[in-house]
């Protein structure tokens, strides 16, 4: 059974990855099922559904990708809100963690919690992204930073990848942080995760990419190509927390080993800007991490002028980006990076794609991608970034069906 999206008040998606303008079609039509996305255009040249079809009327509305958030520490147990009043306080982000607390705070509470509890609070918090439109989430280990506890975590992963209407994509990051056990022996943790943990990744399938935290103090340049060249010759792909804290070089790193994405990008250098726009290597951009720590924003606008591509996503973790309202990302990279909402969207959608692999198959609304597709309650999407506030998600579509809705309609409270 297909299912027609009519009267659609203006259809909107990327063409392809990058800085390109978005297709805009008004009154517009989309036509999908389980095998992907059939038909897209006007509704005056639209088939006639027939009689087994659902047709629903978009009439006001408009209709976008299915959201993606490729950057989120999404499993994970415990909350570190006695960090947080400290940073407000005046105590920094490094300072809390050279003390013992930060990421190492929540990696005991997460390796003594069981594998069931965890994914039962994934599997509620991976709920509200749905909810919100986000189809395909990507999700990072790391809070484990064992062997056992690491396992576990992808595990987690994998058990809600199988529940999870649209798409999750695991990746694996052990070189979050140097475990308490491995202080004194950098390199003996090293060689766990370069001989030890990927290949058993490898060959169970647990991951699509290996991700480090690529920044002074904890994997330098030297410890994170180690890692990731490992990583790629097990058959994984790769990502950097990059130029997050310092201007390391991250990016760069990134750039020249051909990775998916460099992430954070708070204190890029202008060579970083130069080498990923001569990259194929996504700048991954998390406003609400900048927001959090009251540190500057990423260099928005030099990346998209020089040629990078560019995306957005949540970094939502309980250190330091607890924000799950992804439009309040949005609002966010509108009024600190002068985004315009064209790029926001794109950022969100197809370079998003491509910045976890899948840009071939989802992430704009073209005939033969997945039918991942959110009809929003509202008039435009100028209006989505303006009032982040409420949950404007109308219905929410995953390969085609029909997998979250609700029948509030806000714009009344403009209009």
């Amino acid at each position: 059974m297909a299912t027609h999206i009519r009267n659609i008040r203006q259809i909107l998606t990327p063409v392809s990855p990058g800085n390109t303008p978005l297709l805009k079609i008004e009154n517009g039509t989309v036509i999908v099922d389980e095998s992907g996305i059939i038909y897209v255009g006007g509704t005056a040249g639209a088939p006639v559904p027939q009689n087994s079809d659902l047709v629903i009327d978009g009439t006001g509305q408009i209709l976008t990708p299915g959201l993606i958030d490729c950057h989120t520490h999404l499993v994970f147990a415990g909350d570190r809100s006695g960090e947080f009043i400290r940073r407000t306080q005046g105590t920094t982000y490094s300072e809390i963690a050279a003390s013992g607390g930060g990421i190492l705070s929540t990696v005991q509470k997460t390796r003594d919690m069981s594998e069931n509890d965890l994914l039962r609070n994934a599997r509620i918090r991976a709920a509200r992204w749905l909810s919100q439109g986000v189809t395909s989430l990507e999700i990072k280990s790391g809070y484990g930073l064992s062997v056992e506890s690491e396992l576990k975590l992808l595990r987690v992963i994998n058990r809600l990848k199988q529940e999870f209407p649209g798409t999750v994509q695991a990746t694996f990051m052990g070189a979050h942080e140097i475990p308490p056990e491995y202080r004194d022996d950098r390199s003996g943790w090293i060689s766990v995760l370069t001989q030890e943990l990927l290949p058993e990744i490898a060959r169970n399938q647990l991951a699509e990419a290996c991700d480090v935290f690529c920044e002074t103090g904890v994997y330098s340049l030297e410890e994170s190509e180690k890692i990731a060249r490992a990583a790629l010759q097990n058959g994984l792909k790769i990502k950097f927390h990059a130029d997050e804290l310092t201007p390391l070089g991250g990016a760069s790193l990134a750039a020249r080993l051909q990775a998916l994405s460099a992430d954070h990008l708070l204190c890029i250098t202008d060579d970083g800007i130069r080498d990923l726009a001569a990259s194929e290597t996504v700048g991954v951009l998390l406003p609400g991490t900048a927001w959090y720590l009251k540190m500057p924003y990423a260099p928005a606008r030099k990346l998209i002028n020089s040629g990078a591509t560019v995306a957005l996503a949540t970094d939502f973790n309980p250190g330091s980006c607890t924000l799950d309202q992804f439009s309040f990302i949005w609002m966010l990279a509108a009024l600190y990076m002068s985004m315009s909402p064209d790029e926001i969207l794109s950022a969100v959608t197809l370079n998003a794609a491509k910045a976890v692999g899948i840009h071939h198959i989802t992430g704009k609304i073209e005939p033969g991608f997945r039918g991942d597709l959110v009809l929003w309650n509202s008039p435009s999407l100028e209006h989505l970034i303006y009032h982040p506030s409420l949950n404007h998600a109308g219905k929410v579509f995953a390969s085609g069906q029909l997998v979250w809705q609700s029948e509030q309609w806000n714009e009344c409270l403009f209009i």
